[in-house]
């Protein structure tokens, strides 16, 4: 961690106020203060993070909407992001507007703490430590296992990363941490599935799925085997459930 991080972390921990003019609004309600994060770091945390097409990228606090802009230009992926400061909220959304992103960008008016973020495939975050140990929970609760979460700068106090990189820019170095949320999800077969496949018509993405279930493979094995995203396999298993075909999805955790 850099002196200009280690010094705004104790400031804001111990409610001591910023040199006047440098944050604004820094003795305002607001856990985090807005610091942008350089557009190079941006791109190479969503790379780490493995970001694919239409996969869900949730940023906690948009800042300016950098890294779901960027997320949906340059990566095809589906993003939303979760502001509190009103102001920061109307410039993101006026700048998806402006780029005619609003079929793949949502900017949520609100407090990450409170809203849900299930649907994620990948979590950014440029918080405080107190902060990420804060919301750990939350995202343990809430995250399907092997979503990915990537924090600039701050760790996740108790979680392992898998990757830690450090990127110089310009005038200081950052670090990027990458994470992963443990378990499984299992899809379990029906019983007597040979039988009921015999009245089924399914395309050849559907069998090809269905051949890898066996109540062992997770979804992220037969991500990997197909080479799919783990949110299109996920999508398939749930068809398959509606037509009879998968009993249940065991999610270990």
């Amino acid at each position: 961690m850099s002196d200009f991080d280690d010094y705004y972390e104790n400031a804001l921990e111990k409610d001591i106020y910023s040199p006047p003019n440098f944050f604004a609004y820094f003795n305002m309600p607001y856990d985090v203060p807005f610091v942008p994060t350089p557009e190079v770091v941006v791109r190479r945390m969503l790379q780490l993070a493995n970001v694919k097409r239409d996969e869900v990228v949730y940023d906690l606090g948009c800042g300016d909407g950098r890294i779901v802009i960027m997320a949906a230009r340059e990566f095809g992926a589906q993003a939303a992001c979760i502001e509190i400061r009103k102001d920061l909220y109307e410039q993101t959304l006026r700048r998806v507007k402006d780029l005619g992103l609003e079929d793949r960008v949502r900017v949520i008016y609100g407090n990450f703490f409170e809203e849900n973020l299930s649907e994620a495939d990948v979590v950014t975050m440029y918080l405080l430590t107190s902060v990420n140990e804060r919301i750990r929970p939350k995202l343990e609760r809430e995250l399907k296992p092997s979503t990915r979460v990537v924090s600039h700068d701050f760790e996740v106090p108790g979680w392992k990363p898998l990757i830690v990189e450090d990127l110089y820019e310009e005038w200081r170095s950052h670090k990027i941490y990458l994470y992963k949320i443990p378990g499984l999800e299992i899809p379990i077969p029906v019983d007597g599935l040979e039988e009921k496949l015999r009245n089924a018509q399914l395309n050849e993405k559907y069998l090809e799925i269905l051949e890898l279930i066996d109540g062992n493979r997770s979804i992220e094995e037969i991500s990997n085997k197909t080479q799919l995203t783990i949110r299109s396999v996920r999508n398939i298993v749930n068809e398959l459930m509606k037509q009879g075909l998968i009993k249940e999805v065991r999610v270990i955790k």
